[in-house]
């Protein structure tokens, strides 16, 4: 049950003693992951003996090796980040490999989580906020979970973030730690030539959804004089509020978390234009399917000739998860006039190998099936996948590969 009332902040370790035990706990990821607390179970792992936890925990940012925290139990998650990678094998890390919305769904189930664990900003008015991540909590809090909120003044009160009312919470600890944050990146010359070519496929008076990093922020850049636009995606940076106080995405901003740096997060808390939805909002393909002229954008690390995409594995290793990347494709795609794009450089170790390959090599993933890409970007060009026949695919695929690999890949499709 729910406390009627919080008289004080507990400490992070008193907060993980009341879990003790607690079956399968929802551990908040990207800049909810509740540090303070999990450093306290770090210095006495028993606390959590036996205890599942779960989560979206995001590669480069939530690294932790959670499964050290649990003896005897396990971690599940969607990701496979650097800290989870080498506890694979024994058996103590299991992948789900998952869609966004179907981890959401699962989550909602009542039963299913027991516990949810997270960061949020100080209580104001008889209420907490979740801050600048509003993802996958809602989903398990609203199935009854238990509720251990981590108050963080470094969290910022984002104004357009879901609210709680404070007796939901069993209890509240306080910590100190920094959040997690995602430096910047520079987009490169090839990010930018992709980038000139993806604004160009970008329909007037639509809705983008971009991931991160250095293409995320040479689509801004390519797309700084538009005006008409809206964003509607499952993570912003800080390109996107750029963007909003230069005038641009005046159709309106809808993210479930934010990530970057300090500066950013700060801007964050005055920023009446963001909107923080759960997944059950970001990610439904119904409410995708509703915006006019959706137009999803996302990296790859492979695309074969037939068009199937391997976002995961890199040299046999799997390095990440295919998220809610599909969930977006597939509502772009049923999106009136929407569309679904897959943009990555033509090769990879300094040009010693193309990623535009005849065949997704044995025992990787199909991240994205070949019958949901309409386009696929390169910094040499443009291949247009929707209707297109397996020969047509081919011929356009190795089109926008790298030249020095045209030769081969025709071999391939020829031998």
């Amino acid at each position: 049950m729910a406390s009627p009332c919080i008289a004080s902040y507990l400490s992070p370790r008193e907060a993980a003693e009341r879990l003790r035990g607690g079956g399968r706990i929802l551990v908040g990821g990207c800049t909810a992951e509740p540090c303070d607390i999990l450093d306290a179970v770090a210095a006495d792992p028993e606390i959590w003996r036996g205890v599942t936890l779960t989560g979206a925990f995001i590669p480069g940012v939530n690294d932790r090796d959670l499964s050290a925290l649990v003896p005897d139990g396990r971690v599940e998650t969607v990701f496979i980040t650097p800290g989870l990678r080498k506890d694979r094998a024994r058996g103590t890390v299991a992948h789900l490999p998952m869609h966004y919305t179907a981890f959401h769904d699962r989550i909602a189930r009542p039963g299913v989580i027991d516990a949810v664990v997270i960061m949020v900003p100080p209580p104001k008015g008889g209420t907490v906020g979740l801050g600048l991540c509003a993802d996958f909590a809602p989903a398990a809090i609203a199935s009854g979970a238990r509720l251990i909120g981590l108050v963080n003044h470094a969290m910022p009160d984002a104004p357009g973030a879901p609210r709680l009312p404070l007796d939901r919470f069993d209890a509240l600890a306080e910590g100190s730690a920094p959040l997690p944050e995602l430096a910047p990146t520079e987009p490169d010359a090839i990010n930018r030539r992709i980038a000139r070519l993806i604004a160009g496929l970008v329909p007037e008076g639509g809705s983008l959804q971009l991931g991160l990093g250095g293409l995320q922020a040479a689509i801004l850049e390519a797309l700084h004089d538009r005006r008409d636009l809206g964003f509607h995606g499952g993570m912003i940076s800080a390109g996107v509020l750029d963007a909003i106080e230069a005038g641009g995405f005046s159709r309106g901003v809808t993210t479930g978390v934010a990530l970057g740096n300090r500066g950013f997060y700060d801007r964050l808390g005055n920023a009446e234009a963001v909107r923080f939805a759960p997944v059950n909002k970001t990610h439904s393909i119904a409410c995708l399917s509703a915006i006019p002229s959706m137009t999803c954008v996302n990296s790859a690390l492979q695309v074969d000739l037939t068009g199937q995409v391997n976002v995961e594995y890199v040299g046999g290793r799997q390095v990440s998860g295919q998220g809610g990347m599909v969930d977006f494709i597939r509502g772009a795609r049923a999106s009136a006039g929407g569309r679904a794009i897959l943009a990555l450089p033509s090769t990879a170790r300094n040009g010693s190998i193309s990623r535009i390959v005849p065949r997704l090599e044995a025992g990787v993933p199909v991240s994205v099936a070949r019958s949901d890409v309409d386009f696929v970007v390169t910094e040499h060009g443009v291949a247009d996948l929707r209707e297109a026949d397996m020969i047509t695919r081919q011929a356009r695929l190795i089109a926008i590969a790298d030249p020095a690999f045209h030769d081969s890949l025709w071999q391939e499709v020829q031998g």
